[in-house]
C-alpha cells in the first residue's frame, strides 16, 4: 500500500475541497427539505394533524376578507394551501385559471405547500374514458407541477358518471406513480358515501383512491344546498356517519375531513327557489344587519337564523366556528390525517382561536 503525505500542498488542497464540497451538498439538501416539506399523513396530536386551506384568487364580492388576507392572517396554522387553478378539458388538455407564483414564493417561504386543485371542465366524465387522454391529462398535470414549482395537486374530479369508477381509478394510480417519482403529494377529493345518490359518489372507490394517493379530502358538506329545501349544510350526525363508512374502506392516515365555511340563505316561503350562498363572514354581518341573533343548534352543530325583508321571510343555516371546530375535535379524535378548510377568507376569524401554531 503507498503511503500519502498529507502534508503535501496538493493533498491539503484536495482535502479542503472535498470538505467544502460537502458541507454545499449538505445545505442545499437541508434548504430543501425547509422550503419543501413533506405532507405528513398520519394520526396523533396536532404535530402530525394538517391543515389544508383552498384559496381563490379573487374573493366573492361582499363575502369577507380575501383567501390571501386569511392565509397572512393564518400561515403558521396552515400545513397546505390549495388554490383553485387547473381544470382538465375532455381532450386532456389543461387550462390555467390563474397560477400565481407569487403565492408559491410566499407559501415555500413560509414552509408551506402549494397543492392547487385540479377540476374537470364542466364535471366531463369524457378525459377519463379513453387510455390517450388519460395519460394526456397526467402528462399535462406533471409539467404544470414542475413549471409551476408545485408540491403537488389535489384531484378535485365531480359529477362523473358512476360507470366511470374504474377508470377513475387507473388514471389516479398512474397520476400518482409519476408525481412519486417528483415526491410530489397527489390528493383527491371525493363525495361523501352516506345520504348521496350513487349518481353522484358512484365513481368514488374509497379503497383503490387511498391505495393510490397520499390522501382523500372528504367534501363532508351540502347536506343541504341551494336547490334544496332550508336546511343544515353539513349536520354533525351525518358528517360523523360519513367519516365512520370512510374509515371501513380508508386507513384513517389516509383521510382529510372538508369543512364548509359558509352556507345558504333561503327564502322561506319559496323552498324550491335556489338559496344564496353566504360564507361564514357575511352569514354573521347578514344578521347582525337585520338585528337577530343566530342559534347555535347544538345536537347538529350547524348555525341558524331567521330574518324578514321587506315583506319577504328568509332562513339561514351556516357553520360558524363552534360548528367548525367541532369537526376538527371529531378529525383529531377518529385520528385522521387532518382537515380541509372550504375556503380561506370565509371563515369565522375566531375559528382560529383553537388551532395550533407551527413553525
Amino acid at each position: 500500500m503507498q503511503r500519502v503525505n498529507w502534508r503535501s500542498p496538493r493533498v491539503r488542497y484536495y482535502v479542503v475541497a472535498a470538505v467544502a464540497l460537502v458541507l454545499l451538498v449538505g445545505l442545499w439538501l437541508a434548504a430543501r427539505r425547509v422550503s419543501r416539506p413533506n405532507f405528513m399523513p398520519g394520526a396523533g396530536r396536532w404535530g402530525h394533524f394538517q391543515v389544508v386551506g383552498f384559496y381563490q384568487n379573487t374573493p366573492v364580492s361582499g363575502q369577507g376578507p380575501t383567501s390571501l388576507a386569511s392565509y397572512r392572517a393564518h400561515s403558521r396554522q396552515i400545513t397546505t394551501v390549495s388554490p383553485l387553478w387547473f381544470s382538465v378539458a375532455p381532450n386532456g388538455s389543461l387550462s390555467d385559471n390563474g397560477a400565481d407564483p407569487s403565492l408559491v414564493r410566499l407559501a415555500h417561504a413560509d414552509h408551506r405547500l402549494v397543492v392547487p386543485l385540479v377540476t374537470n371542465a364542466g364535471g366531463a366524465t369524457q378525459v377519463l374514458l379513453r387510455s390517450s387522454t388519460r395519460r394526456l391529462a397526467a402528462k399535462n398535470i406533471v409539467q404544470a407541477v414542475r413549471a409551476h414549482n408545485l408540491d403537488g395537486v389535489d384531484l378535485d374530479f365531480e359529477l362523473l358518471k358512476p360507470w366511470s369508477r374504474n377508470d377513475l381509478n387507473r388514471f389516479v394510480a398512474d397520476l400518482a406513480a409519476k408525481l412519486k417519482t417528483l415526491h410530489k403529494v397527489l390528493a383527491v377529493s371525493v363525495f361523501p358515501l352516506v345520504g348521496l345518490p350513487s349518481a353522484v359518489n358512484g365513481a368514488d372507490d374509497y379503497a383503490a383512491l387511498a391505495a393510490s394517493a397520499n390522501y382523500l379530502v372528504i367534501m363532508a358538506y351540502d347536506h343541504h344546498y341551494n336547490g334544496s329545501p332550508p336546511g343544515p349544510v353539513a349536520p354533525y350526525g351525518w358528517v360523523q356517519a360519513n367519516v365512520d363508512q370512510a374509515l371501513k374502506l380508508a386507513p384513517a392516515r389516509k383521510l382529510v375531513l372538508g369543512i364548509g365555511m359558509y352556507g345558504y340563505d333561503w327564502i322561506a316561503n319559496q323552498p324550491t327557489k335556489p338559496a344564496t350562498t353566504v360564507s361564514d363572514v357575511a352569514a354573521e354581518t347578514l344578521a347582525k344587519v337585520h338585528g337577530v341573533n343566530p342559534v347555535y343548534v347544538a345536537d347538529i352543530s350547524q348555525n341558524t337564523f331567521s330574518y324578514t325583508t321587506n315583506g319577504v321571510p328568509h332562513v339561514v343555516w351556516y357553520m360558524g366556528d363552534r360548528s367548525a371546530q367541532a369537526r376538527v375535535a371529531l378529525a383529531e379524535a377518529k385520528h385522521l390525517a387532518g382537515v380541509a378548510l372550504w375556503q380561506l377568507g370565509d371563515e369565522d376569524p375566531r375559528f382560529w382561536r383553537v388551532m395550533p401554531s407551527r413553525p
